[in-house]
């Protein structure tokens, strides 16, 4: 005789297969109209912008940079913020701009890293708070904003263009002056935002690449063509100067709200309710990438690839700081913005808002399913004997459209597999980490899940009213600013030097600012090393329009390296030779690379690489030589 506890689950798993086969059906709804609308709108725009002239550097160079605040609300971040304000401040091919960045009072560590910069680079200023941290981003961001005006008056100018980011993030080298090229004309601007590529086994890391890679190519895109809100992702957004004083209130002086934990999200929503201009500004270039040569080949070889004017940064690579993040994003979006903003009349605000709601019920389905499918595979299996057991099979037989549902809902989730793998290979160009993100969504599930349920509880238990400390108790802490959310700050990563290659500044560039060539020889050799494959440097060496000295210092000041002379390299290996093991001098002499120098007391080995431009070698050889770590510099073969 059946058991009646298995019957009795049996039938509870069967209206729970029912339901949540309705869920994901009126779930798709919305992601299936944004795939389509996208693709009808790209093979529409491939036939109608075939004849438009592109958007090219001159023409960016052309307009008159406008003065530039940058924002950067910090606290804790002393161990990221000196070689993000470095490499930035060296790499943004743009004059006309201050970085400001907020510290708090309680927090000197970050204070004298910022401040080391700020005595160096005139750019950079060090903006200490008047409360003590943490208090939230957007009260930080405020605090900013104000001394901005205030630093306006000893300036003698006004900021036209103010800008998120975050102390980690990768600043492109044009998206300043693609912001200075579209204000004022436009009121806010988001570039893309995407991951940096890391080993692509770490699946939570790479996470965040599906996810933005899919949003800032496909999604963002279609919520800007259908005048709906254009969210700002918090890095690489750029506000005019006439939004910023529309949203300023009177309360705070500045415009971020301190009620929300996703200011940038609020923000973004404000301009779009005020009916003020957003654009998602996706403009790429073309650079020239180092790859293998194949599985079985040794060796390195450049190729052109697509890349977007974008902000990059490490995103975090564990789980519970990953729970941590979305939580944070979430409380924000769904459960404060809810709140404060409620449901808008008009239909494509509604429909957006909608899309980034329904988080709420889908990360739980989408977890809950799995158990769900779980308990029918055992289920299955332990009964396929036992004809006394209803199956699976019955209940589906009865109830077709059941059936249909499950296939509709199938295909669906293929589709939208198949969508996140496009962009991923949009964005980076390979299809390993592309065929990778199909596991990763089910991974991804799994985190979103407990991301939801802390979410809940953090947002639940901040809603209880707090009774009030006793005014004689020592052990009460004092509220930083006794108002809004505290800052629940994800900790942060800068890239390595070797990641950050690709991201300096353009050789172009400074030949321009050199005045070494003019931008018809420049367009000419450009055009050569598209044609012939190889560097542009080679290739303006080819042309006689550089010496070998010119494009060595300016490979040297492109990549911060040092010059050492080539006549002194077979001395300076004698020198380092006994302190070094043989066998990794060998295999660094099979890389083409030596010893120079050992600078023992922080192991540190200097070595001379001839083609600083070839990342892919530089990462190998930092791995391979650790717990080494290395200085590069860069061979001056006229030395």
């Amino acid at each position: 005789m059946p058991n009646e506890i298995i019957l009795m689950l049996y039938f509870v798993m069967w209206y729970f297969l029912v339901g949540l086969a309705v869920l994901y059906s009126i779930s798709a709804i919305d992601d299936l109209f944004i795939d389509i609308y996208y693709w009808l709108r790209y093979f529409v725009r491939l036939w109608k912008t075939r004849h438009y002239e592109p958007l090219t550097y001159e023409k960016l160079v052309d307009k008159e940079e406008q003065l530039i605040a940058i924002l950067v609300p910090c606290w804790h971040e002393d161990n990221v913020i000196i070689t993000m304000l470095k490499h930035n401040c060296y790499a943004i091919d743009y004059r006309n701009y201050y970085i400001f960045v907020g510290v708090y009072p309680n927090d000197p560590a970050t204070i004298n890293a910022v401040q080391s910069v700020a005595n160096i680079i005139p750019n950079v200023q060090c903006i200490i708070g008047e409360n003590p941290g943490p208090t939230n981003k957007a009260a930080n961001l405020n605090g900013v904003y104000r001394r901005v005006k205030e630093f306006e008056k000893e300036l003698g100018q006004q900021f036209e263009v103010f800008v998120f980011h975050d102390s980690e993030d990768v600043i492109h080298p044009l998206s300043f002056k693609l912001y200075n090229y579209l204000i004022p004309r436009k009121d806010m601007i988001q570039i893309p935002v995407f991951p940096l590529e890391v080993n692509y086994w770490n699946f939570t890391h790479w996470l965040y690449a599906d996810e933005f890679a899919e949003n800032h190519t496909k999604d963002i895109i279609v919520r800007e063509s259908i005048r709906a809100h254009v969210p700002s992702a918090g890095v690489g957004t750029a506000f005019s100067r006439h939004v910023l004083q529309v949203l300023e209130d009177p309360a705070t002086g500045g415009p971020f709200s301190i009620d929300s934990l996703t200011e940038d999200y609020h923000t973004s929503l404000a301009i779009r309710i005020k009916k003020l201009k957003q654009i998602f500004v996706s403009q790429s270039i073309t650079r020239m990438r180092w790859e293998r040569k194949g599985l079985f080949r040794k060796g390195y070889v450049q190729r052109p690839v697509k890349e977007y004017i974008a902000t990059r940064a490490l995103f975090p690579m564990e789980y519970s700081k990953a729970v941590r993040q979305k939580s944070r994003w979430i409380i924000g979006i769904i459960f404060q913005e809810w709140s404060h903003i409620k449901w808008p009349k008009e239909w494509s605000l509604r429909f957006t808002l909608a899309h980034d709601r329904k988080g709420l019920v889908t990360h739980f389905i989408n977890g809950f399913g799995y158990i769900v499918f779980l308990f029918w595979v055992i289920y299955s299996f332990s009964t396929y004997k036992n004809p006394e057991y209803p199956s699976l099979q019955e209940q589906l037989n009865i109830h077709t459209w059941v059936w249909w549902l499950i296939i509709v809902v199938t295909i669906v989730m293929c589709e939208r597999l198949m969508q996140r793998a496009i962009a991923i290979v949009r964005v980076y160009q390979y299809w390993l980490p592309a065929f990778l993100s199909i596991p990763r969504a089910f991974y991804g599930n799994v985190l979103n899940l407990h991301a939801i349920i802390r979410a809940v509880q953090v947002f639940n238990a901040a809603s209880k009213p707090q009774p009030a400390p006793a005014a004689n108790s020592a052990a009460a802490p004092a509220a930083p600013t006794g108002k809004g959310p505290v800052w629940d700050k994800t900790d942060h990563q800068f890239p390595g030097s070797h990641i950050l290659t690709p991201y300096r500044r353009r050789l172009g560039d400074l030949l321009l600012e050199n005045k070494l060539v003019n931008k018809k020889d420049l367009e000419r050799a450009i055009l050569e090393k598209q044609r012939t494959g190889e560097r542009l440097g080679q290739v303006l060496f080819r042309l006689n329009m550089i010496s070998n000295r010119e494009l060595l210092q300016l490979l040297s000041t492109q990549y911060n390296l040092r010059l050492f002379p080539q006549s002194k390299i077979a001395e300076a290996k004698k020198s380092c030779s006994a302190l070094v093991p043989k066998k990794l001098l060998k295999w660094l002499e099979e890389h083409e690379t030596s010893v120079i120098s050992f600078d023992e007391p922080n192991n540190t080995l200097v070595l001379t690489i001839e083609d600083p431009t070839n990342e892919l070698l530089i990462e190998k050889i930092i791995n391979h030589i650790q717990p080494y770590k290395a200085q590069f510099v860069l061979i001056d073969n006229e030395g």
